[in-house]
């Protein structure tokens, strides 16, 4: 047997290698994380919307309501699939989400083989199969996972060569899902169209290069259509896919932006319990203070969106500033975080903390893989392009991890052909080759590393203790809220809002001078928080410190005169005080605009 026909008989078993670590892994992954991991048992800031969303078209709402998409809306519709057929599921849809990263780990060493070889193919399957942030996505109710799954089926129909109208169809029409999942997406379009003509136009007559990609673009473009239809049609605003573009152009592109998600200035851009509030509802309200009268979506869009140009047109020096920060951000080693921080979710298990799979270990043995496979640039010329076109996507707005994950499997790819050409070095005994990379490896392992320390040092740790302690917080769960509320504390958060939380934890959980202590707190970072003023009033008023409770309702009606609450308490804190004149007005004012008010209308019948 031929050393060629041995290699041959072996690489036989590699998509099943591949496939079988990705299912084991991934099996104690979720036994671990549904035992063990408190975001199993709560779901926090965009997972909750996705399911809220999903459970609202699974019962019968599929047009949804009168407003524009304002997050990408493929994903829950899928999960409505989930959830009409099987009731509300969310385990079911993270099982199938794992399913589909099993495949995505097959089709990752599919195209590493068909591009580098079957051992590139390998090493690259096996270390998607093992990527923590991976695993960490499709453990969450986000399309992260599923559009990385497309991504990869769109690469696959796409790459290679004899390809016919309907895998150029089906590849359109699979990238134009993958962009209702994840619309950075689009921006790579015409780089793989560019790609994609590369790769035929010496083999294929003119006419039926441009045959190919018309039904390219015909698959592509028929499900944002779809989109852009409904809310046509539904919202009476004509936007393509959904109206959150503007806002998070401009957040990457301010003089102020930091290269990741950040509110600008004046802008309430916290996703709550109630909603996506920083989708569109602060951005909205600004937009229109701004131009004195109420905007559609799609013009609250276009006003941050030339906010963003305007930045560029004004300061390019400083636009450019921006963009490489962006850039450093994107090609770190770093997992940015966006509502979740990776970092701080490894905690609760061993297998996202498998030292390997590690992006400042895998960006230089890409580039080591890019440096290589640039001597046939153009038999990889779809890899190269989706990079390049992707990543422009990603730059053009804000870095995350969760954004930048559909380029990782092929840097995983690049990854794989690093390692077996320093694999293959050691074989042919190419030792002045191998001690060069080797070298090099060394070299840029230590600045990723470097570069890692620096990120984390400032990493917030807080955001998911506090996100967590905010969700039970919301579900009337009181002591973990309390706890995980604390640990955002000691991890250094010490905003109005935290200090706002923990006291609504504390008095639930009859702690009231704690209560206390921290709406002073939340008051001494944001004097003008009305409801720290409220309801520090309340504790006061509880503790018979009539007076002082007065005050604290005062400087409440100071800042919002429609406080009625505040009106309707001082008034039984005058009644307690036996004032009953000043306890009558204080109720008469609340029923003159809120008439039913039960509080004031209890205090005027005692009254009679």
């Amino acid at each position: 047997m031929t050393k060629n026909n041995a290699t041959d008989r072996i690489s036989h078993y590699f998509p099943y290698i591949v496939g079988g670590t990705a299912i084991v892994i991934r099996f104690f992954y979720l036994w671990s994380f549904w035992a063990t991991h408190p975001f199993s048992q709560k779901l926090i800031s965009d997972a909750r919307i996705f399911d809220d969303w999903a459970l609202r078209i699974a019962s019968g709402d599929w047009l949804g309501t009168t407003e524009v998409f304002i997050l990408p809306p493929l994903y829950p519709y899928l999960m409505a699939v989930v959830y009409a057929v099987f009731g509300h599921a969310p385990k079911l849809i993270i099982g199938l989400q794992a399913i589909a990263g099993c495949a995505s780990a097959i089709l990752v060493y599919r195209l590493g083989a068909r591009h580098f070889g079957a051992y590139a193919g390998l090493f690259a399957g096996l270390l998607f199969a093992s990527y923590g942030p991976q695993l960490f996505y499709e453990g969450m109710l986000l399309g992260t996972s599923g559009a990385v799954f497309l991504s990869l089926i769109g690469l696959t129909l796409i790459s290679g060569n004899n390809k016919t109208h309907w895998h150029l169809g089906l590849a359109g029409l699979v990238f134009g899902l993958a962009t209702l999942m994840r619309p950075n997406i689009l921006s790579a379009i015409p780089f793989l169209l560019f790609g994609a003509w590369w790769a035929y136009h010496k083999a294929t007559p003119a006419k039926h290069s441009i045959r190919l990609g018309g039904y390219f673009l015909g698959g592509l473009i028929l499900p944002l259509l779809l989109c852009g239809l409904r809310n046509g049609l539904v919202a009476d605003d004509w936007v393509l896919m959904t109206a959150h573009g503007g806002i998070n152009f401009y957040m990457g592109n301010h003089p102020d932006a930091p290269g990741w998600f950040s509110a600008p200035p004046s802008v309430d851009a916290q996703i709550t319990p109630d909603g996506a509030q920083g989708n569109l509802e602060g951005p909205r309200r600004v937009a229109e203070n701004a131009l004195g009268r109420s905007l559609k979506a799609s013009e609250v869009s276009a006003f941050w969106f030339n906010k963003g140009l305007a930045f560029w047109i004004d300061d390019p020096i400083g636009a450019i500033a921006v963009t490489l920060r962006k850039m450093r951000l994107f090609a770190s080693g770093y997992e940015v975080p966006l509502n979740y921080n990776f970092y701080y979710q490894r905690k609760f298990s061993a297998l996202l903390r498998f030292p390997i799979a590690e992006l400042w270990i895998l960006f230089p043995l890409s580039i080591v893989g890019l440096i290589v496979a640039a001597r046939q640039c153009d038999r990889h010329a779809i890899l190269y392009l989706w990079l390049i076109g992707y990543a422009a996507g990603v730059l053009a707005f804000h870095v995350s991890s969760r954004y930048r994950m559909p380029a990782i499997p092929i840097l995983m790819i690049f990854a794989g052909l690093g390692i077996w050409t320093l694999i293959s070095r050691v074989q042919s005994q190419k030792w002045k080759n191998l001690c060069i990379s080797a070298s090099a490896l060394i070299i840029l392992w230590t600045g990723y590393r470097i570069e890692l320390n620096a990120q984390l040092a400032q990493n917030n740790w807080a955001m998911d203790p506090f996100n967590l302690g905010t969700a039970y917080l919301w579900a009337n769960e009181n002591e973990p809220a309390r706890l995980y509320l604390e640990e955002a504390e000691k991890y250094g958060q010490g905003d109005a809002v935290l200090y706002y939380n923990l006291g609504l934890a504390y008095a639930r959980t009859k702690k009231m001078e704690a209560a206390k202590n921290a709406y002073q707190q939340a008051l001494s970072q944001d004097p003008d928080m009305v409801r720290a003023y409220v309801n520090l009033g309340n504790i006061l008023f509880f503790e018979e410190k009539f007076h002082e409770a007065i005050n604290n309702y005062r400087e409440a009606l100071k800042r919002d005169p429609n406080t009625h609450n505040a009106r309707a308490n001082m008034g039984w804190a005058y009644w307690s005080l036996g004032k009953t004149d000043e306890a009558r007005s204080a109720w008469q004012q609340v029923l003159q605009t809120a008439p039913d008010h039960p509080s004031a209308k209890a205090g005027m019948a005692r009254t009679r």
